[in-house]
């Protein structure tokens, strides 16, 4: 009996572990704040979702909100074609040592975030949409087909 009450047991564990795991891919993100120039933007989120895939379908779905929201004009009328998603974490901060980003259109002295990088998207040469993570990085053709890049071939 005890060895049937221990397998409910870890079946439990899993349960609740994929109950977890998908409630963090598929909770919405919230979007803090936006700042661009004419090269690039920067996104501030409270998170992304756990998977790349996830990941890459938000921002497909969600890109021309955020264009929209924060008056980032498109590629095509001289708008930023690179975006880096970072985590808000503490919110704006002071300048310290850590490497942080601040921003020219907040006011001092609490207009930095530390940099954790957790998307960067952009257009590689031949046009196409570049997904990058810490780890790992994707390509989105033409045809909409997205392929993870080889390790080798994402720096």
């Amino acid at each position: 009996m005890s060895r049937r009450k221990s397998f409910n047991f870890l079946i439990c564990i899993v349960i609740a572990a994929v109950g977890f795991y998908l409630y963090l891919d598929n909770r919405s993100v919230n979007i803090i704040s936006a700042h661009h120039d004419r090269y690039s933007a920067e996104v501030l989120v409270d998170h992304l979702p756990v998977t790349a895939s996830s990941a890459i379908n938000w921002w497909l779905e969600n890109q021309n909100a955020i264009r929209e929201k924060y008056h980032i004009p498109s590629e095509e009328a001289g708008g930023p074609s690179n975006f880096t998603v970072f985590a808000f974490g503490d919110g704006y901060q002071k300048e310290d040592e850590n490497d942080m980003l601040c921003f020219d259109d907040v006011p001092p002295p609490e207009n930095c975030i530390v940099k954790e990088i957790l998307l960067t998207v952009g257009r590689n040469r031949e046009g196409n949409i570049r997904f990058a993570f810490g780890n790992s990085a994707y390509i989105r053709y033409a045809d909409g087909r997205i392929i993870k890049l080889k390790k080798e071939t994402y720096h």
